[in-house]
């Protein structure tokens, strides 16, 4: 009976390999069924379960693999794998503790528990981690990339491109590897590489893959010709603004043009764009209706191989709804104030805090005298401007009949109406950018900072408009804080 179990879980293994999950359930649930508490059998179906998804039936098989063998180093890291999934942060990192003890030489749980201080901020102490876990294993692709994410987080970029580089010596297409190193070509300006890696994005993680629409049309490949031609939206607001800065230069080519974007975008991009028709990219667009196709964020290929190709970009490229500023209730300045827009944080899911910064801690911002802040925070942001106006004496006005979250229009009426703009990296600052609007950019350190926030004497290629000021240290917002109160203070003599 022994020999068959066994025989049963390495074909379950074989079949996990080949991610053939179904086949391998029903073996482990044929041992499981002969010997309920088969150690391995139950682990092995935990990560199944966990690779589906469903981590909270993954915790339960787990925990009863732990408890049919207390020995089971492997089965503590997968535990941890597990509660890390799940938010459990203290109770993987405890998981992936007891795992080294049992199982000192296996490598994986030393890069689990590196990735567990990732998610911490702990960086220098992942770093340790994987730096352990390479000297036990040093052919583990994943392994490498982990330590360059934790090395770009720190802004060690040279560090972490050398070991995105070795993870993809050791595996050619190591999709995450060729995804990050991307996006640092394309930060250091080595477009022709980047933009070429950068399409490993279609291949990484769901939760991070854009969303690629189903086409058989064939993908535009840079040529003039007849017919028509689909540029489709594939992420966020911010990155549709972006690459929107690249339509103009397609009016050198003769095929018709249409371009999804999000529904709140269209008439402004209407307005911007009259020669493009604007499609709204959750109503899937009928393939007769187009001949090629290509990705917003593949125009780069074609369009911007180089830093002096950005000088081709027409500004300001979004335009205002007319009459733009006439009948706006701003509060009147006192004579000489400076309208000023206002925003501070970012709503993204993973990265958000980092580019976010707590209201108070732009004290040094607003006590400047001389300046009248506008709110173009979206969201309930009540309290926090209330807070400011009663601890700091700072004079923000929130326009209340403008809804900063869907009326684009309105966003963008308040931003034409200040005379500048200060903001975190949020969809804010592409707007201010694309309409050309003198505006100040509070930037974080590490990978929180995105590749197209690179910059040339601290003005941003992808906006000139836009004045870049960069945290040096992660969570410190001392130093940009106050060389761009030095800079306001300067530029308005206040």
């Amino acid at each position: 009976m022994s020999n068959q179990l066994n025989f049963l879980l390495n074909q379950a293994l074989l079949y996990i390999q080949s991610s053939n999950f179904s086949s391998a359930k029903l073996l482990l649930k044929q041992i499981i069924k002969v010997r309920p508490n088969h150690s391995e059998a139950l682990r092995l179906s935990a990560v199944i379960s966990a690779q589906e998804g469903h981590n909270n039936l993954a915790l339960e098989m787990i925990e009863k693999a732990i408890l049919a063998d207390k020995r089971n180093g492997i089965a503590y890291s997968n535990r941890g794998n597990i509660q890390l999934s799940l938010g459990m942060l203290s109770e993987a990192i405890a998981s992936y503790e007891v795992a080294i003890k049992q199982s000192p030489s296996y490598a994986e749980v030393y890069s689990n528990l590196g990735n567990a201080y990732q998610e911490l901020g702990e960086n220098t102490k992942a770093i340790d981690l994987y730096k352990r876990a390479i000297s036990i294993d040093s052919n583990n692709p994943e392994v490498f990339c982990n330590l360059g994410n934790a090395y770009w987080k720190l802004d060690m970029l040279g560090d972490a491109r050398k070991s995105y580089g070795r993870s993809i010596e050791l595996a050619p297409s190591h999709v995450n590897s060729l995804h990050n190193l991307a996006h640092l070509d394309l930060r250091e300006f080595n477009f022709s590489e980047g933009w070429d890696r950068h399409e490993a994005r279609w291949f990484i993680t769901e939760q991070d893959r854009p969303i690629a629409i189903n086409s058989s049309r064939p993908r535009w490949d840079g040529l003039p010709r007849d017919g028509r031609l689909f540029i489709w939206a594939e992420q966020g607001i911010g990155d549709q603004i972006l690459y929107a800065s690249m339509l103009k230069n397609l009016d050198q080519y003769p095929q018709t043009k249409i371009v999804s974007v999000d529904k709140k975008l269209i008439p402004i991009f209407q307005r911007s764009f009259p020669s493009i028709k604007i499609v709204d990219k959750d109503i899937d667009l009928p393939e007769e209706d187009y001949d090629e196709q290509i990705p917003m964020g593949s125009l780069g290929q074609i369009l911007r191989s180089s830093i002096e190709s950005f000088k081709s970009a027409k500004f300001p490229y979004l335009l205002p709804k007319l009459p733009q500023t006439d009948g706006l209730n701003l509060n009147k300045p006192s004579e000489g104030n400076i309208q000023c827009g206002l925003s501070w944080k970012s709503g993204r899911a993973k990265l958000g805090v980092n580019k976010s910064i707590p209201i108070l801690s732009l004290a040094p911002l607003l006590s400047l005298k001389g300046i009248n802040f506008v709110n173009l925070q979206y969201g309930n942001v009540g309290d926090e401007v209330d807070l400011a106006r009663n601890d700091l004496g700072a004079h923000i006005q929130i326009i209340e009949d403008i809804n900063l979250y869907d009326d684009i229009d309105g966003l963008i009426y308040i931003l034409d109406a200040c005379n500048i703009v200060l903001t975190t990296s949020n969809s804010t600052a592409h707007f201010a950018g694309a309409l050309g609007k003198e505006t100040l950019l509070l930037l974080p350190c590490g990978n929180s900072r995105f590749w197209y926030w690179h910059d040339i004497d601290g003005i941003s290629l992808w906006y000139p408009s836009i004045r870049v000021f960069k945290q040096e240290r992660y969570g410190d917002w001392s130093k940009p804080i106050g060389e761009l109160k030095t800079y306001l203070e300067s530029r308005f003599a206040i």
